[in-house]
C-alpha cells in the first residue's frame, strides 16, 4: 500500500513538471510576440489567427512549416508586412516553436491580457 502511494505521489509531480514546462513555451512564445509581432505591427494576439485565417491547430501548424514561410507569405500578402518581418525576425533568434505553442494557446481560448 505504501508504495502505491508513492507511485500516485510521484505521479502528480511528474504532472505538475510537465505541465509547468508546456506553459513555459507558451509564455516564452508570448514574450517573443509582444516583443516583436505586437510592437513592430500593433496586432493583438487575439487578432492574429483571424487575421491568418486558421481555425484549428492543424491549420496554423502547417504555416508554420518550412521555417514559417507560409505564415510570412501569407502575412505579406494580406498587407501586413511589419508582422511579416517581425516573425522572420523570431524564426532567425528564437524558438518558432514557442511562437507556434502561444498562438495554439490563443486558438484553445486562452487569451492573454493585453
Amino acid at each position: 500500500m505504501r508504495r502505491f502511494a508513492k507511485m500516485v505521489v510521484a505521479g502528480l509531480l511528474l504532472a505538475s513538471v510537465s505541465a509547468s514546462v508546456a506553459m513555459a513555451d507558451y509564455n516564452k512564445g508570448f514574450k517573443y510576440y509582444q516583443k516583436y509581432v505586437k510592437k513592430a505591427s500593433g496586432i493583438k494576439g487575439s487578432e492574429f489567427p483571424k487575421i491568418l485565417g486558421v481555425q484549428t491547430p492543424d491549420q496554423l501548424e502547417a504555416l508554420f512549416k518550412d521555417n514559417a514561410k507560409p505564415l510570412i507569405e501569407k502575412l505579406e500578402k494580406s498587407g501586413h508586412k511589419k508582422a511579416a518581418k517581425a516573425v522572420e525576425k523570431i524564426a532567425k533568434k528564437h524558438k518558432l516553436k514557442d511562437l507556434e505553442d502561444f498562438l495554439v494557446g490563443i486558438l484553445n481560448g486562452k487569451i492573454p491580457a493585453g
